[in-house]
């Protein structure tokens, strides 16, 4: 039986997703006379705010019962490189504008006042966390008819929709990528090392390491250059300043799924947890884990090279505690750097175990736990 057969059922389903997509709707309908300009005291850039989805149900790396995140963006026609605006907004090559970090807490302040005016009896509850590398707000929403409510994380962030778009056109390039990234995840879950959070790697981490693998193995021709995300958002953003606002591509329906022979995948597998568990492949000590095809890097020593004009906290912010190296592929930063020493040598040995079982044995051990189908 093909793989995608056998965790066909526990991924995203087309219903949780148009759930997703309505709650982007009714942000951005909550977000209508919202103004910048006003919050930020910066001259007039008939900017008005956008809502994107992001995350795993878009990047396609989604199970049942996942969650999804809105990045609030701002369509304009203006120039958002005027010296007036420097200091606040970041331009993005295409027609949003994102608010910088250090303004983030702000806006985000001014938008769930914004929500509450107009709201107060759908939005039943909210949570601000503000200390995260990625500030959000999140929103608690009943449900309509008495149906079930939902709750809604609300970032300022571009990175996160433009990664997430990444991951999709790797992930609907190379079906045998997508399904071994799945049960990849699937496992590495179960055996609670994926949670950054808690100082261990992140799903998205986990997926960037996947891809690596692949790419420098050749089980993958596909290597996108990170510029083709960026003519996607460009295009999506002057579609939306012109009305066209449902679906687009890539975002506006959950991941399809096609069927793999297992016996790649399971070869696949293998080789990834040999790759990292393993002592005789990839050297955490020196190596980066780097997915990039522009100004891509090869070492840690490099990475190091290049910003050692950055004080130590600065340093800090990037890299972490430089255990696992994995290159964000468009932030200049380390997605390995919450992981300590200690828990990046459970994390390789993980690795090293399941590179000495069967990977039949692996997925058959997701199946007792009701994760997965047996093999």
């Amino acid at each position: 039986m093909a793989l995608v057969r056998r965790i066909g059922s526990s991924l995203l389903s087309h219903k949780e997703y148009s759930r997703f997509l309505d709650n982007r709707k009714w942000l951005e309908g909550a977000l209508e006379g919202f103004s910048i300009e006003n919050v930020l005291g910066i001259s007039q850039l008939s900017s008005r705010p956008s809502v994107l989805m992001y995350g795993s149900c878009v990047s396609g790396t989604a199970f049942s019962n996942a969650d999804a995140d809105y990045a609030v963006l701002f369509l304009t026609q203006g120039n958002t490189e005027e010296s007036s605006m420097a200091n606040m907004l970041n331009y993005t090559h295409s027609k949003f504008i994102e608010v910088k970090r250090e303004h983030h807490q702000k806006v985000l302040l001014s938008i769930l006042e914004h929500i509450r005016v107009s709201f107060c009896s759908t939005v039943v509850k909210c949570e601000q966390i503000y200390s995260a590398r990625v500030p959000f707000i999140r929103l608690f929403k009943s449900g309509a008819n008495n149906t079930e409510g939902s709750h809604l994380d609300v970032s300022l962030s571009f990175d996160g929709p433009r990664n997430s778009l990444l991951l999709r056109l790797y992930m609907e390039g190379d079906p045998r990528l997508r399904c071994g990234v799945l049960c990849a995840k699937k496992w590495c879950r179960s055996q609670g090392i994926l949670d950054a959070r808690r100082g261990w790697i992140s799903a998205y981490a986990l997926t960037v390491m996947y891809i690596f693998y692949m790419q420098v193995t050749k089980r993958t021709a596909r290597i996108i250059d990170e510029s083709e995300v960026n003519n996607i958002l460009y295009c999506m953003s002057k579609q939306m300043l012109e009305g066209v606002n449902e679906c687009f591509p890539f975002v506006g329906d959950v991941c399809s799924c096609s069927d793999v022979d297992i016996k790649n995948v399971l070869s696949d597998l293998h080789g990834f947890f040999h790759f990292f568990g393993g002592s005789m492949c990839f050297d955490f000590d020196t190596d980066v884990v780097d997915i990039r095809k522009n100004d891509k890097l090869v070492s840690k020593e490099s990475w190091l090279e290049g910003i050692n004009h950055f004080d130590e906290k600065t340093r800090w912010n990037l890299l972490g505690y430089e255990t696992i190296m994995i290159r964000d592929p468009y932030e200049d930063h380390n997605l390995g750097r919450s992981v300590d020493f200690f828990r990046g040598e459970r994390i390789r040995e993980v690795f090293r175990l399941a590179s000495e079982t069967k990977i039949e044995d692996v997925l058959n051990e997701l199946a007792k736990q009701g994760r997965l189908s047996s093999v």
